[in-house]
C-alpha cells in the first residue's frame, strides 16, 4: 500500500491511479465521500451563479446561506475521504496483530472491535453529511438560477451515490460486531436515512424537470 496521506490532494489522475491498484484503500468509502464533496461543491456552484442576478434577488439570503453551508459541508466531506481510508487501515492493523497468547487474543480482539466501530463511524458521517448536502440542494433547485437545474440534479445524484455507497460500508463492517442491539441500531440509522434520502432525491427530480426539456 503507497502513502495515502492527503488522498484530497492528489490529482485526478493520481487519484485515479491509486483508486484502479491492487491496493483496497482507498475504495468505495473515500469514493462515497468524494462523491458527497463533489454534490456539495457543485450546489454552492448554483449559489454563485444565482446571486448577484436581478432576477433572483428575491433569494438572495436564501442562495448566501446556502453558499456558507455548501462550502463547510465541502470541507468536511473532503477530509472523510482520508478519514475513511484510514479508518481501513486500522482494521487491518488490528487483524495482524498476534493471537498466539490468551492475552494477544483478547487484545486483537478488542482492537478489532473498536477499529471496527471507527470504520462503521466514518462512512456513518458520510452518509448524515450527504442528508444535509441533498436538503441545500433542494433549496439549489427549488430557488436558484434555473440555467443550472441540471447542475443540481446531477449533485442530487451524487448526494444519493454518496449515501448508499457509505451505507453500503457500514453494513459490511456489521459482520464484525456481536452485539445485537447495537448491530439493529446501525441497521435502523441505514434504513431511515436511506429512506429519507430517495425521498429528496424524488423532490429533486421533479423541481429539475420544471426546468429541463
Amino acid at each position: 500500500m503507497s502513502q495515502l496521506s492527503n488522498l484530497i490532494d492528489f490529482s485526478v489522475n493520481d487519484f485515479l491511479k491509486e483508486l484502479s491498484s491492487s491496493s483496497p484503500a482507498p475504495g468505495g468509502g473515500s469514493v462515497s465521500a468524494l462523491s458527497v464533496a463533489i454534490a456539495s461543491s457543485l450546489t454552492e456552484m448554483v449559489a454563485n451563479l444565482t446571486l448577484g442576478r436581478k432576477k433572483y434577488a428575491e433569494v438572495s439570503d436564501d442562495m448566501t446561506q446556502m453558499k456558507v453551508l455548501a462550502a463547510k459541508f465541502t470541507v468536511e466531506a473532503k477530509q472523510l475521504v482520508d478519514l475513511d481510508t484510514e479508518a481501513y487501515v486500522k482494521v487491518m492493523r488490528a487483524f495482524q496483530l498476534p493471537k498466539e497468547t490468551p492475552d494477544e487474543k483478547t487484545t486483537r480482539r478488542e482492537a478489532i472491535l473498536f477499529a471496527t466501530r471507527n470504520a462503521i463511524e466514518v462512512p456513518k458521517r458520510t452518509a448524515t453529511l450527504a442528508y444535509e448536502v441533498m436538503k441545500i440542494i433542494e433549496v439549489a433547485l427549488a430557488k436558484g438560477n434555473s440555467n443550472t437545474a441540471s447542475d443540481g440534479l446531477v449533485a442530487s445524484y451524487l448526494a444519493l451515490s454518496g449515501c448508499k455507497g457509505a451505507i453500503a460500508n457500514i453494513r459490511i463492517n456489521l459482520i464484525s460486531l456481536k452485539d445485537a442491539d447495537e448491530i439493529a441500531g446501525y441497521d435502523y440509522f441505514c434504513r431511515d436515512l436511506l429512506a429519507k434520502m430517495e425521498e429528496l432525491a424524488l423532490q429533486a427530480e421533479i423541481l429539475a424537470k420544471t426546468h429541463l426539456g
